[in-house]
């Protein structure tokens, strides 16, 4: 009884309106829970939407990333999602295609996201149906520490050639300092790392028709090339800490989204004067779309309403700008460029630059989307084989194409 007495009240709500007083929760898993700039702006929304809703409550936690898309798997398979989802949108169509995500289309329409957002936000269309709405889109850019490479006596980076011997005129490892800054731990994010210099030399790790193509010449000089950055980045480490050594001045460069550039304001005064964003000295400029929300299918109605409620209030032009000064990485709506606040930060100028020219750097074949996580999953065994041993790179890829082409076969 007391269960229907609470999501009757919660059912009175409309998207437009409070909730009365009655507790509702809303259960919201994030990796951003705790991740400078996104972690601000999530807590200023749920903040806002709790104030806006008397008698709901978001509660919002951390998963670490590396093990995110594993767990929230294992929560929906067991027909236990949580009330507000996010997802990386790589994993996007995975989660849509087991019919996990909810038919949002009218709410995309009505709401005006469909109209205001930029095209990108077509990414979240399955099956002729928008099942979520994208938070963030960019380009990569490049991160480095001037100080530092004034030190070792070497210019800004202007071409590939120039970054790789940056980076090991910056690498000392017996001062514990490390010219180059990459996920050296087995993680997800190595796929992002091999496809980001591959894209940015003009190679990439599938072909034109989806398949894969480790083994093309390209694509095998890329690798080589970035081997030759990984071997001067500290070993061990993962996304998030590599982030952090490069913030406390232990690591010269590093490519990562313009988000990490919130990180800045946590670092030690010695160091902060020196930290410098650009774009990365490639030819190409990879990037794609980052992350988005979603409602979970058969969620009660009323807890439907709600969470559409607070997908409605970040999607306003007000927490679009908020978005885009505290994550500093372009928000979706096309408008929020011309938002003082953003317009006024060259940080943010920065960020829009990249995400102008950025190529994608994800799958595009449904059947290698479909498959994104365990595809990750093996390039990131391999980028461990790439680091730690002195095989070939070659034999590394073709080692790992024909380990792809068995466990997650593209045609």
């Amino acid at each position: 009884m007391k269960r229907r007495t609470l999501l009757a009240v919660a059912l009175a709500a409309t998207i437009a309106g409070p909730v009365s007083a009655q507790t509702v929760e809303l259960e919201f898993p994030t990796w951003q829970a705790e991740e400078p700039g996104p972690a601000d702006f999530w807590n200023e929304a749920v903040k806002a939407f709790e104030a806006a809703n008397p008698g709901v409550r978001i509660n919002k936690y951390q998963i670490p990333f590396k093990d995110y898309i594993d767990r929230t798997t294992v929560r929906f398979a067991s027909k236990r999602p949580p009330d507000i989802v996010h997802l990386p949108t790589r994993n996007f169509p995975a989660f849509a295609k087991q019919g996990w995500l909810d038919d949002i289309d009218d709410f995309v329409k009505s709401s005006g996201i469909e109209a205001a957002y930029i095209p990108l936000q077509k990414e979240m269309v399955w099956e002729g149906k928008s099942r979520g709405v994208l938070l963030m889109a960019y380009g990569m850019v490049f991160f480095y520490n001037e100080k530092m490479l004034a030190d070792a006596g070497v210019a800004v980076p202007k071409t590939p050639d120039d970054l790789l011997k940056a980076i090991k005129a910056t690498t000392d490892p017996a001062k514990g300092v490390f010219g180059w800054g990459a996920t050296t731990a087995e993680h997800p994010n190595i796929f992002v790392d091999w496809s980001t210099w591959a894209t940015g030399l003009g190679a990439s790790l599938f072909k034109t028709d989806g398949t894969y193509n480790l083994t093309d010449p390209k694509t095998v000089a890329a690798i080589e090339s970035f081997r030759g950055a990984v071997r001067n980045a500290p070993k061990g480490t993962s996304t998030e800490t590599a982030r952090q050594l490069f913030v406390d001045g232990k690591i010269a460069m590093m490519r990562d989204g313009p988000w990490v550039s919130a990180l800045f304001a946590k670092a030690p005064d010695a160091v902060k004067p020196h930290l410098r964003v650009g774009l990365m000295p490639f030819p190409v400029t990879a990037g794609g779309t980052s992350n988005s929300i979603h409602v979970p299918t058969g969620i009660d109605p009323a807890k439907r309403k709600l969470v559409l409620s607070f997908i409605d209030m970040i999607a306003k032009p007000e927490w679009q700008a908020k978005y885009f000064r505290l994550v500093k990485s372009p928000s979706p709506r096309k408008d929020v460029a011309a938002n003082p606040a953003v317009a006024s930060d060259p940080m943010l100028a920065t960020a829009l630059a990249a995400a102008s020219k950025a190529e994608n750097l994800f799958p595009t074949a449904p059947a290698a989307q479909l498959g994104y996580a365990q595809i990750a999953k093996l390039v990131g065994e391999g980028g461990i084989r790439l680091v730690n041993t002195e095989t070939s790179t070659e034999q590394i890829l073709r080692q790992l194409q024909d380990e792809l082409e068995r466990r997650v076969p593209l045609k």
